[in-house]
C-alpha cells in the first residue's frame, strides 16, 4: 500500500467484508464508486458512520413497540400470588398450577395492578379458572385455566361403619387430605358428632361427607316428648305425643297431653321440642 487512494479502497473492503448479511445484503444494492479524487479517510469515516446510524434508527422502532406489552410471566406470577393469599381457612396453603400461556398472545402493558378474581366463586379449587382484567387503558380481560390442590383435615372411618350407626370419636379418626374431590362438602376435626349417623356401610378410611352420614332422629313418630311452653319468657313444661319424627332443629307437630291441642314447634334435643306461644 504505497499510496493513500490503495490504503481507503483496501479499508472500504475490510469494511463491506464484515459486515452482518443483513446489513450487507442492503448495502450491496448501494454502488461503491472509486473516488476520482483523493478523499481523506476522515470523510469516509464520516460516511461509514452515516450508514450506521439509518441501520440503527431502523431497528430501535421494534424495540420500542415490544417494551410496551404486557409480561406474560408477570400475569403467571400475580395470578399465583392471588390463590396463595386467598383466604381458604385450611391449616395448609394450596398448590397451584397454572398452565403457561400461548407466547403468541399480546397483550398492551397494564399499568395499574391487574384485578384477579375466580371466575365461579363457588369452585375456588380444584380445576377451575381465574379473571384476569386491566382496569384501566387498554382494558383487555383473559381466562386463567388453573388447578388448585386444596388439603384439609378431614373426618374418616376409623373402621366399617354399619348403616344407621351412630357416629362418636371412637369410630373416626384424622386425616390430611386433597379435598378438590369433595365438592359437596365434608366434616372437619372439629365437628361435632353427637348428632350424626351413617347413611349407608361405609368402608374404613372413607371420608364423612353430607352424602355418606346424616344427622340421627332426635324425635321418632309416636314418642312421648318433653314440650317447653315458652310465654313471655315464662317456660312451662309439659309432655305430649310426637306426630312425626324429626332431627335437630327440624319442625315437628306434637300434640299436648294435657290440652289435647296440635301444637307446632322445634326439635332441640333428645325428645325436646320448643313451642312459642
Amino acid at each position: 500500500m504505497n499510496t493513500d487512494f490503495e490504503k481507503r479502497h483496501w479499508f472500504s473492503e475490510q469494511f463491506w467484508r464484515f459486515l452482518p448479511i443483513p446489513m450487507f445484503q442492503f448495502a450491496g444494492k448501494l454502488t461503491v464508486r472509486r473516488p476520482r479524487n483523493v478523499t481523506s479517510i476522515v470523510q469516509l469515516a464520516k460516511n461509514i458512520a452515516g450508514f450506521l446510524l439509518i441501520c440503527c434508527s431502523m431497528i430501535v422502532p421494534h424495540n420500542s413497540s415490544a417494551s410496551q406489552l404486557q409480561s406474560l410471566p408477570s400475569i403467571v406470577m400475580q395470578a399465583e400470588a392471588f390463590i396463595e393469599q386467598y383466604d381458604y381457612q385450611s391449616p395448609y396453603s394450596p398448590e397451584v398450577q397454572i398452565r403457561p400461556l400461548d407466547k403468541r398472545l399480546r397483550l398492551q402493558a397494564c399499568f395499574e395492578p391487574l384485578q384477579i378474581s375466580f371466575t365461579r366463586p363457588d369452585l375456588t379449587y380444584g380445576n377451575t379458572s381465574l379473571t384476569v382484567k386491566c382496569p384501566t387503558v387498554p382494558y383487555w380481560k383473559i381466562l386463567l385455566p388453573v388447578s388448585v390442590a386444596l388439603y384439609d383435615d378431614v373426618l374418616v372411618t376409623r373402621r366399617p361403619v354399619l348403616r344407621n350407626e351412630m357416629l362418636d370419636a371412637s369410630s373416626v379418626r384424622v386425616k390430611k387430605q386433597n379435598v378438590s374431590g369433595l365438592r359437596q362438602g365434608y366434616y372437619r376435626k372439629d365437628t361435632d358428632l353427637t348428632h350424626l349417623q351413617s347413611r349407608r356401610n361405609l368402608r374404613s378410611g372413607t371420608a364423612l361427607t353430607p352424602s355418606t352420614v346424616t344427622p340421627r332422629l332426635m324425635v321418632k313418630s309416636g314418642q312421648l316428648v318433653t314440650i317447653v311452653l315458652d310465654y313471655k319468657g315464662i317456660a312451662i313444661r309439659t309432655t305430649g305425643k310426637a306426630l312425626q319424627s324429626a332431627r335437630l332443629g327440624e319442625l315437628i307437630r306434637v300434640k299436648n297431653n294435657q290440652t289435647s291441642k296440635i301444637v307446632e314447634g322445634i326439635v332441640q334435643g333428645d325428645g325436646l321440642v320448643r313451642v312459642n306461644i
